[in-house]
Order: structure tokens, then C-alpha cells, then sequence
């Protein structure tokens, strides 16, 4: 049998402390992480990673219960030992209905804490984890960065995106996060029965919800669409924009985040989590300087260097600004250079994707040939 995982959660750093000083007595015990925050078990429970979570003593089951009825299925694979300085026959009661594995008296005493333990082995079977493993979709998440509008984020964002579907067949999410000015299904001709907006109102983001309010395109991708009104963008937060984040990432192969331009808190929190950060730019002076700018940010934010690739829109513009230069100036290679189109405005302004109407178009073999960043060309001669 494998180690046991185990995550100890409380508001008091001390009883998080003192567990996990003792849970260092324990030989079955795997990997151990700790939180004071409860919204780091919601996003173990969504995750359905097998694990032992010790909660409490200060969150209680009132903290728990809408959580626990809401991801219930997740039972399946987390076994929760609340640890209650109030143990009562209704407590226990309570604990039973919401499929909880233990409740013990805190202090806890180290052999209550082995006993429960050992009655939760069943579930961390090297089948049962592979099974979990199996049901976690490993999902590539790319996002679409500038410093500066008008780099062309949401035109190749979505042409990148319906270009990935056509070629991979997988289940692809296009996210729109530019909550106040996103033209995602403007650009696409849609025009959404829900957006992101409603979802908070329902706020669940769990995986039903969220496959409700994905609006399907004609491609076979599917997009989080941003709100119509911009002012209601405002309401939209950091914590909002992880979930959904969460959530969007289980459901699909591929997840393509629109950005906004400039180091927003929700750009900044979800960029952790990303896998290719595609970093646009034009040949205008002001658009390469915020470049420079951007990738020092970057390298100083600590992000890795080769998660991120040059895009160069608009790349053979008529400019006194040469691609070497450019190149000098930032100290990277470009990575990818697209052409200027007369088709792209006709693109747009139809609400049909280049790579649909015209893929041999310069544009829209540019656009592909970005997909082999993602997908390697040994790989893309299988599919």
C-alpha cells in the first residue's frame, strides 16, 4: 500500500502546528500539506485526489456542510477526521449524515488519530488512487498575455483555439477574462444566453454548472463567455476567476485564456498555473517597450522563462523597426510571427475565424504552425 496523503486545515496556525507534529510519529503518512483556509479544501474536493483531510477545531461542521452536500461524490476518494473541542451525540450524528470518516475530541490523543487512520485505509488501494488519477483530466492551459491593447489577444486567441480543436479533435475551452471589455463572442457571432456573470449567481462551479453555462461554437470548442455589461465585470474577483479557473481545467484537453492586457489581480493569480504563456506584441515602439517591460516583470515574478513565447502580430508591417532589432531589444527570439491580412477585418467583422473561412491564408498558416509549441511535430504526424 502507498503512503497517505494527508492535508491538516484550521484557522489557529497552532493546532495545525500541533497535528502536524504529530502526524511525523506516523509511518503510514505520505506527503503532508497544511492551510488556514477553508477554500483550499474546496479545491481538493473538486479535485477528488485520495487524501485524508484533518479539519478543525475551528472550523466545525457548520463551515463544512454546504461544502460536503455539494461535493459529495468526492467522498468517494477524501476521508475527512474533524477534530471538535464540542463532541456530542448530535455532532456525531450530524458528522454521519455528512458521509464524515471520524470525529475526535481535540486535543486529540495520537493513538484516537492511528485508530481512525487505520480504519481509512481501504481507500488509498494503489487501484483505488490510480482510479482517481485516471477520472483527473490532464488538461494544457494557455494563456494569451499583452501589456497593451491592440496586440490582437482575443483575434488569435480564438483562431488558436478552433485551429487546436480542428487538428487534436479533443474537448477545447476557450475563457474569456476580460470581465468588463471581452469580445470572445463578439468575434465568434454569438451571443450568449449566460456568461460568467450568472454563474456567480449561482455560485456553485462545480462541473454541472459550469457545463451549463459553456456556450458552444459551430468549431465544436466551447467558451466561458466574459459578461455583456461591463459594469457587472466590476463584481467579478480573484477568488471567482480561480474557481472557474479550477473547475474549467477538469473539463477539458485544452484551456485558452483570453487576458487582459496589462498584470491584473486575476491574470496574476491564475498565471501560476499556466503552461504556455503566449506574450503579444506588434512592431510599434510603445508595444516592444511594455514587452521588455513584461518579461523583466515576469523574471522577477519568478515565472519561468521557458513557459513563455514571443508572438509578433502584425510581424511584416512596414515600420522603421526591424525584427532583429526587435529581437536585440527584449533579448529573446520571436517565436512566432504573423502576417498582416486584409482577410483579418473581413474576419472579424463577419464573426467567422480565418482559420475557418480562409486556413491557407498566410494568417491562418501562422496561426497553425503556432500550434507547434503545443503539440510536438513527431506528435501531430500520429493524430
Amino acid at each position: 500500500m502507498k503512503k497517505i496523503p494527508v492535508v491538516v486545515i484550521d484557522k489557529d496556525k497552532k493546532s495545525v502546528d500541533r497535528t502536524l507534529a504529530m502526524l511525523e510519529l506516523f509511518p503510514d503518512v505520505g506527503s503532508t500539506k497544511y492551510s488556514n483556509e477553508i477554500y483550499d479544501f474546496e479545491v481538493i474536493l473538486m479535485k477528488r485526489i485520495p487524501i485524508i483531510a484533518i479539519i478543525g477545531p475551528t472550523y466545525n461542521l457548520k463551515d463544512l456542510e454546504s461544502l460536503l452536500k455539494h461535493y459529495s461524490n468526492s467522498l468517494n476518494y477524501i476521508k475527512i477526521i474533524l477534530l471538535t473541542q464540542d463532541l456530542s451525540a448530535e455532532v456525531l450524528k450530524a458528522a454521519i449524515k455528512l458521509n464524515i470518516h471520524d470525529v475526535l475530541e481535540y486535543p486529540v490523543k495520537e493513538a484516537d488519530l492511528k485508530e481512525s487512520f487505520k480504519r481509512a485505509e481501504y481507500v488509498f488501494t494503489d487501484n483505488n488512487i490510480s482510479e482517481a488519477q485516471d477520472a483527473v483530466r490532464v488538461c494544457k492551459k494557455i494563456m494569451f498575455f499583452s501589456t497593451k491593447g491592440g496586440s490582437g489577444n482575443t483575434f488569435l486567441s480564438v483562431n488558436f483555439a478552433i485551429a487546436l480543436k480542428a487538428l487534436t479533435k479533443k474537448e477545447v475551452v476557450l475563457y474569456d477574462l476580460k470581465y468588463q471589455f471581452g469580445d470572445v463572442a463578439l468575434m465568434l457571432n454569438i451571443y450568449p444566453k449566460n456568461t460568467i456573470y450568472d454563474l456567480l449567481a449561482i455560485n456553485k462551479f462545480d462541473e454541472e454548472n459550469l457545463k451549463i453555462l459553456l456556450t458552444a461554437h459551430s468549431s465544436g470548442i466551447k467558451i466561458m463567455p466574459g459578461p455583456i455589461d461591463p459594469s457587472q465585470g466590476e463584481s467579478i474577483g480573484v477568488e471567482a476567476s480561480l474557481k472557474v479557473f479550477e473547475g474549467l481545467k477538469r473539463m477539458c484537453d485544452y484551456l485558452i485564456i483570453d487576458a487582459p492586457f496589462g498584470f491584473k489581480d486575476s491574470v496574476i493569480s491564475i498565471m501560476e498555473g499556466i503552461d504556455y504563456m503566449f506574450l503579444m506584441a506588434t512592431k510599434e515602439v510603445p508595444s516592444i517597450k511594455n514587452l521588455k517591460i513584461c518579461l523583466q516583470l515576469l523574471e522577477r515574478l519568478g515565472y519561468p522563462k521557458e513557459k513563455t513565447f514571443i508572438i509578433l502580430n502584425r510581424a511584416d508591417s512596414k515600420v522603421d523597426f526591424e525584427i532583429d532589432e526587435i529581437e536585440k531589444t527584449i533579448q529573446r527570439t520571436i517565436d512566432v510571427k504573423i502576417p498582416s491580412d486584409r482577410i483579418v477585418p473581413i474576419s472579424v467583422n463577419k464573426g467567422i475565424p480565418v482559420v475557418m473561412s480562409a486556413p491557407k491564408s498566410s494568417v491562418g498558416l501562422s496561426i497553425f504552425k503556432m500550434l507547434d509549441i503545443i503539440i510536438p511535430k513527431k506528435v501531430k504526424s500520429k493524430i
